[in-house]
């Protein structure tokens, strides 16, 4: 949600070759609403709203530009949290990896969330996580030679399975049900047809 210093919920972070997925991901958390035992509750960014509105995203990839534009750098700066749409392609794009390594500069580590949608982390051939998002950024702003522990939703067809445990376990921990995600179909790299996820937390159920 946003805080009273951030203009928007999150900022949607994607290679322009995953736009359909921005897209899809921008649709679904705006369109999201948010349980009504949970509205109003403190958390660690603010009460929680009812929706979760705005959500910025980038819809350039900035392929001729030399540095991120002004307006990127705001919403980076005036975003709750920054949700990172990753693939080969997200880990090979110049920006992504810049506007996840200029959130982290801003000491919001803590506020970085992954989708992975296609590829596979640690794998040298088919990576999906952009440096910033693999290493530490320090203060000054620089990727370090330590590694980071992503947060990060699977959406890849059959990959869910240990990170929606460990979820499920977590929502009943807090006295909620989370409904099983719509995962993609095996081997497609689009996003599902209508945006039906997250649908956090109302059913733990299969």
């Amino acid at each position: 949600m946003a805080t009273p210093q951030s203009k928007y919920v999150a900022f949607i972070s994607y290679s322009h070759a995953d736009e359909a997925w921005g897209r899809w991901l921008h649709k679904a958390l705006e369109g999201y609403r948010v349980p009504a035992r949970l509205v109003g509750q403190e958390s660690p960014v603010g009460p929680i709203p009812s929706k979760l509105f705005p959500v910025f995203r980038d819809r350039d990839e900035l392929a001729t530009a030399h540095e991120l534009g002004s307006e990127i750098e705001k919403a980076l700066a005036a975003s709750a949290s920054l949700i990172v749409i990753c693939s080969p392609r997200a880990a090979t794009s110049r920006w992504v990896n810049e506007e996840v390594r200029r959130y982290k500069a801003l000491g919001r580590v803590d506020r970085v969330f992954c989708l992975i949608v296609d590829g596979e982390p640690g794998d040298a051939g088919r990576e999906c996580f952009p440096d910033a998002v693999r290493f530490q950024v320090d203060a000054d702003g620089t990727i370090i030679d330590r590694p980071a522990e992503p947060i990060a939703a699977d959406v890849r067809a059959g990959k869910d399975t240990r990170a929606r445990r460990q979820t499920q376990a977590d929502c009943r921990r807090a006295g909620h049900r989370l409904q099983r995600p719509q995962a993609t179909r095996a081997g497609s790299t689009q996003p599902p047809a209508s945006p039906r996820w997250p649908r956090w937390p109302s059913a733990c159920r299969r």
